[in-house]
Formats: structure tokens, sequence, C-alpha cells
């Protein structure tokens, strides 16, 4: 019996943890739906997430937009539609749509990584936004793929908006949930791109994958596409090809949205032409 009641206290034990890091997941997949808003051009939709900037003075943007590039260059408007949502009440939420320009005359607002499909656009958010953004500190870096944060195996949490779908008439993402399934990670410039395990679907690209460091959201990367396997038949009378998803999604790693932040900073810091 008394052995019977120590193994108990041992499986007590071990589920603490586990019961403490289901609060702590509730807490991440929240944060990452708050960051999360909804990017749209009329016809064509993406999914973004906002990131907080340090240190703005007045007149300068105090959010970045990030998404993936080809959210932004798809849109053939001038300008994009960012959907916010807002606190009415207890338990009650709104939509609040945002105008957004990406261009002012010929000059692109927005700056895109060189080589990855990731870009970051200066937006404002509404002062009564239901919002929580991330902090620069929150893109993981090479440090915590290192300390093994951020590795194969991991569990991700992706806020995004599956073939344009809304979890109600606020405008609140769709929370999903999937695994890092790449390695290594390792170094970043040879593996610029890591895939996650869960049914990625159009509209969602431009999500943040979002792990969890000792309960605090770090974003892993942008979810960019879709990976699937093509097939193509061909008989006497028919040509076919077909398209099947693996329920992978193609994601660039954040350090090149940190590169790409920065080079933002630099241009706006830039002194202005003759």
């Amino acid at each position: 019996m008394r052995g019977f009641a120590r193994s108990l206290l041992t499986v007590l034990a071990g589920l603490a943890p586990l019961a403490a890091g289901g609060n702590e997941t509730g807490d991440l997949g929240l944060h990452a739906l708050r960051a999360t808003v909804r990017i749209s051009d009329g016809k064509r939709s993406g999914t973004g997430f906002l990131v907080r900037l340090p240190e703005t003075t007045d007149g300068k943007p105090t959010h970045l937009l990030v998404s993936a590039a080809h959210v932004f260059e798809n849109g053939k408007n001038p300008t994009c539609t960012v959907a916010f949502r807002t606190a009415e009440g207890p338990g009650e939420a709104a939509r609040r749509n945002v105008t957004a320009p990406l261009r002012d005359g010929e000059r692109m607002l927005w700056e895109r990584h060189p080589s990855a499909d990731v870009a970051v656009l200066p937006v404002e958010p509404p002062a009564d936004a239901d919002l929580e953004p991330f902090s620069l500190d929150q893109l993981a870096d090479r440090q915590r793929i290192e300390t093994g944060v951020v590795g194969v195996g991991k569990q991700v949490w992706v806020a995004c908006f599956p073939a344009q779908l809304e979890a109600n008439k606020a405008g609140w993402p769709i929370l999903r949930h999937g695994t890092i399934a790449t390695h290594p990670l390792l170094p970043i410039d040879q593996v610029p791109t890591l895939l996650v395990d869960y049914s990625h679907f159009g509209g969602d690209s431009g999500s943040a994958a979002v792990v969890d460091d000792a309960g605090r959201p770090v974003v892993v990367g942008v979810v960019v596409g879709m990976q699937r396997q093509t097939d193509r038949t061909t008989s006497p009378f028919e040509e076919r090809t077909t398209h099947t998803p693996l329920d992978l999604a193609i994601t660039v790693q954040a350090a090149l949205v940190r590169d790409t932040i920065e080079a933002w900073r630099k241009e706006q810091n830039a002194p202005a032409s003759p």
C-alpha cells in the first residue's frame, strides 16, 4: 500500500507541470489571437500580426503589421483594409476596419525582405482595439534555436483565417495547432524556411507560428505557403493535374522578419534625398 501511495504521489507530481503548462498554453493562444488581424483588398484576404516598436518618438509609427509579402503584392489597390476588434463590454466585441495605405505616390510604404516572402507595413491600430501586439524580443532568433526553445517537435499555435473563415462577426481569427516538422533549423541562412505540421489553407498566409517559452509566446516564423504533391496523368482524351495538400505549412523563420524590420527602421532614419 505504501508503495502504491508513493507511486501515486510521483504520478501526481508529474502531472502538476502539465496542468500548469495547459494554463500557459491557453494564455499563449489568446495572445496569438489578439495580435492577429485580417488583411483584405476587397476580393482576397490574408493574415497578419502586429509588432510593437520600442522607443518611438512623436510622429513615428508605433506598430508594424507583419505578413507574407505576397499578401501586399497581390493587392492592386493603393490601400488595404486591416480588420481589428474593439471591446464593447464583457464578452462583447465589434469589428473595426482601418484603411492602411500601401504606397505614397510611387513610393511603396511596406518593406519586403530581399529574398524571403515576408514584409512589414506601418499601421496604427485604433486606440480602443482589443489588441496585444508582439514585441521585438518575442521574434525568435538564433539563440532560441540553440537553447531548444525552437526546434523540431515543438508545439506551435497559429491564429489565422483559413479559407477566409472568421470565428465570429467581430472578426476574430481561428486558432490552429501543429508541430515544427523541420530539423535542423541552423544555420538560418541555409534554412530560411521551416515546415509546420498543421492543416494549412488559403487565407493563412501571413500568420504567426507561435511556441511557448516558459509561458511567454515566441514567434517562430510567418506562414507563407502550402507544401503539396503534384501529380499529372495523361490519357488519349484527357490531361489532368492534381494537387494534394500535405498538411505542411511553409514558414519563414522569424530571424528574417527581424532583418526586415531592421531594414525598414534604417530606411526611416535615412536622410532625405536632396
